[in-house]
C-alpha cells in the first residue's frame, strides 16, 4: 500500500457500486486504512447454489495492519452481512456501530462462532469516534431501521459526509428524525466530498412517511375475515412494530416464525427497539389453538428465497402454517432487482390456495427507506461538497445522480463515478482515478465456505440449462474390446422414455468410435474417456442443437 502525503485522501469501493448491497467502503489517509459498513448481497438466479455474495477483501487482508476499524452506518444486511465471513481475515481489528446494528451482528457473529474472539464497540448520535489519522462524527438519519447514521468523516485532508443510508421522514415511527442542524453545522465548516446513496434518483419527490404503513395496517386489520401473514425483512424493525401495534388495536396475537425474525424480534425488544404488549406474543406451535381472526403472524420471504417461511407456505411445504381461504398476506417490501420472477412466482402459488395477496402497487403496505430525487438533492445543496462521488445503486442511478449533480452545478470533472477497485484520490486542487486494487466478489455456498471458482459457477449454469449425459462402457483390460454398454443415462437433457431412438443411435454411435481407434490390445483410459466426451458432444449437439455435460465411464474389467 502506498504511503499518502499530505493533504491526499482516497476513497476506494470494495462493494456498493453498480449493484444494490455488499456495501463496503475504505478510505486512506497517510499510512492509515478506515472501513465503512460490510454487506453482502443476495446471489441472483444464475447463481445456482450460491447462498450470498460478498466483497472480495484480499487488499484489506494484505495490508489489516493498516486498518484501525470499521464503521458500520447501520443493521441492515447489505451493511453487515459479510462481518461474519471478512472478520477472520481482519483479526484484531475494532467494528464499531450503533447498538441495533451490532446487536443484529451479533446473532449472525455467533453462528460462525467468532463472536467471541471480535472487538465490538457501540456508538450513539452524540458520539466521537477517534481512528488514528480519522475522527468519524456519526449523524442521525431516518431510514427503515432505527439507530441509522450517515457518517462526518474528519481528517487532515478534508472532511467525507458519508450518507449511509437515509430519507426524509417528518413524522418517524421511532420519533428520530433526521438530524439536519448537525449535518448543516459540519457542511459549514468545508466538505471535500459527499459519498451519496442513490438508490432512489430515478423516483421524483420525496418518499412517503413510515406511518402510512401502519394506517395501510389498521385498515387491513379491520377487514380481514381471517389470519394475517405479514413478509418482511427480519431486520425491519419498524415493520414489526407496526404490526405488532395493529394487533393490539384489533384482538389479536403475534407470532413470528423462522429463526433470523424470531431472534431479532427478541433482541429489538430486549434493547428497547420494539415494544411488545405483555400477552400478545405467542408461540408459533399455538397458532393452531387460535381462532384465525385472532392470528397475525410475521415471517421472512418477501423476496421469494426458497427457503424462507412464505416459499414454503406458498408450496405447501411449511411445518406450522398452511394457506387457507380467508387468508390475508401481506408482502411489506419491494422486491430487490434481481428476485422479481421469485417473488411474483411466491405470489401466485399463494393466491392459487385462496389466499388475498396484498403488495405494494395494490396498497401502500411498504415505504422506502432510500430518499427520492428531492431528498437526494436537499442533502447535496446542504453539504455543498468540492467532489461528488455517487454510490450504492446500479450503473443507472448512478449516472442519473451524476448528472443530476450536474445540472445543480458542479463540472462534470468534480463528480466520479467509480468502479468496485477504483482508487479515488482527492485533495483539494483535483481528484482523479490513480489505481485499482485486487477487488470483485467473492460467493459463498450453503456450507459457509467462500470461493466458489467461476469455472464452478459456469459448470451449475451449464447443468441447468442443458443437463447432463453419463456414458457407461465395461471393456476388456487385456484385449480393449467392449464388454458390456456403452450404456446411456440422460439427468435434464431429454426425456429418456420418448427417446429410445436417439439413445440407441448415441450408443451406436460411441462403440464404433471405440471399436474404430487406432491399434490393438489395452489403451489408456483417459485418452478413452476423453475421445467418447469429444465424440458424443459433437453427434449430441448436431441432432438436437444443445450441449450437455458429458461424464464418460470407462470401466477396466
Amino acid at each position: 500500500m502506498d504511503i499518502l502525503p499530505q493533504g491526499k485522501l482516497r476513497i476506494i469501493p470494495l462493494g456498493g457500486v453498480g449493484e444494490i448491497g455488499k456495501n463496503m467502503y475504505a478510505y486512506q489517509v497517510l499510512d492509515q486504512i478506515l472501513v465503512v459498513d460490510c454487506g453482502l448481497k443476495f446471489p441472483d438466479e444464475e447463481m445456482y447454489g450460491v447462498d450470498v455474495v460478498i466483497p472480495d477483501v484480499r487488499w484489506l487482508a494484505e495490508n489489516r495492519d493498516a486498518v484501525q476499524g470499521i464503521v458500520l452506518t447501520h443493521g441492515h444486511e447489505d451493511h453487515i452481512g459479510a462481518l461474519a465471513y471478512v472478520m477472520p481475515q481482519l483479526p484484531g481489528v475494532p467494528i464499531y456501530g450503533p447498538r441495533l446494528a451490532l446487536g443484529l451482528a451479533r446473532g449472525r457473529l455467533s453462528e460462525r462462532r467468532i463472536l467471541d474472539s471480535l472487538d465490538l464497540r457501540e456508538f450513539g448520535a452524540d458520539d466521537k469516534i477517534e481512528l488514528g489519522h480519522f475522527t468519524v462524527e456519526p449523524i442521525q438519519v431516518a431510514h427503515s431501521i432505527p439507530d441509522s447514521f450517515a457518517l462526518a468523516i474528519r481528517t487532515d485532508s478534508g472532511t467525507v459526509i458519508h450518507t449511509g443510508d437515509f430519507k426524509f421522514d417528518q413524522t418517524p415511527v421511532d420519533g428520530r428524525l433526521f438530524d439536519v442542524p448537525k449535518l448543516a453545522r459540519i457542511s459549514e465548516e468545508g466538505v471535500l466530498a459527499l459519498v451519496s446513496d442513490t438508490t432512489n434518483i430515478e423516483r421524483p419527490g420525496f418518499v412517503p412517511s413510515e406511518r402510512i404503513v401502519g394506517q395501510t395496517f389498521d385498515r387491513v386489520f379491520r377487514e380481514a375475515p381471517g389470519r394475517i401473514i405479514i413478509a418482511s425483512f427480519a431486520s425491519q424493525i419498524h415493520r414489526m412494530q407496526m404490526a405488532v401495534d395493529s394487533s393490539a388495536r384489533f384482538g389479536r396475537k403475534v407470532a413470528a416464525l423462522g429463526r433470523s425474525m424470531q431472534t431479532n424480534m427478541d433482541m429489538a425488544a430486549s434493547l428497547g427497539y420494539l415494544n411488545v404488549p405483555e400477552g400478545i406474543r405467542v408461540r408459533a406451535d399455538d397458532i393452531g389453538s387460535l381462532k384465525p381472526k385472532e392470528v397475525t403472524i410475521l415471517t421472512t420471504g418477501s423476496q421469494g428465497e426458497p427457503l424462507a417461511g412464505l416459499a414454503r407456505m406458498a408450496a405447501d411445504e411449511h411445518r406450522q402454517v398452511h394457506i387457507q381461504e380467508g387468508d390475508t398476506v401481506i408482502l411489506s417490501a419491494t422486491p430487490i432487482p434481481g428476485n422479481e420472477d421469485a417473488v411474483w412466482r411466491v405470489v401466485n402459488r399463494l393466491i392459487a390456495r385462496g389466499a388475498n395477496v396484498i403488495y405494494d402497487s395494490l396498497m401502500p403496505v411498504h415505504v422506502s427507506g432510500h430518499g427520492n430525487a428531492e431528498e437526494l438533492k436537499l442533502v447535496l445543496n446542504i453539504v455543498n461538497p468540492q467532489y461528488v462521488v455517487p454510490v450504492h445503486g446500479e450503473h443507472r442511478m448512478m449516472a442519473l445522480y451524476a448528472k443530476t449533480a450536474e445540472e445543480m452545478g458542479w463540472l462534470r470533472e468534480d463528480i466520479f463515478r467509480t468502479e468496485i477497485g477504483d482508487v479515488l484520490e482527492l485533495d483539494e486542487n483535483q481528484g482523479r482515478v490513480v489505481d485499482r486494487i485486487p477487488s470483485g466478489s467473492v460467493l459463498v455456498d450453503a456450507s459457509g465456505t467462500a470461493g466458489i471458482h467461476e469455472v464452478v459457477l459456469r459448470d451449475r449454469q451449464h447443468l441447468a440449462e442443458d443437463g447432463f449425459v453419463v456414458v457407461v462402457v465395461a471393456m476388456n483390460r487385456e484385449t480393449g474390446e467392449i464388454t458390456s454398454g456403452p450404456e446411456i443415462l440422460s439427468r435434464g437433457f431429454v426425456y429418456m422414455d420418448h427417446s429410445e431412438e436417439l439413445m440407441q443411435e448415441a450408443s451406436d454411435h460411441i462403440r464404433q468410435m471405440i471399436e474404430g481407434l487406432p491399434g490393438e490390445g489395452p489403451r489408456e483410459i483417459d485418452a478413452i474417456q476423453a475421445d467418447v466426451r469429444q465424440s458424443l458432444k459433437k453427434f449430441l449437439e448436431k441432432r438436437t442443437n444443445r450441449r450437455p455435460m458429458i461424464l464418460p465411464m470407462i470401466m477396466e474389467l
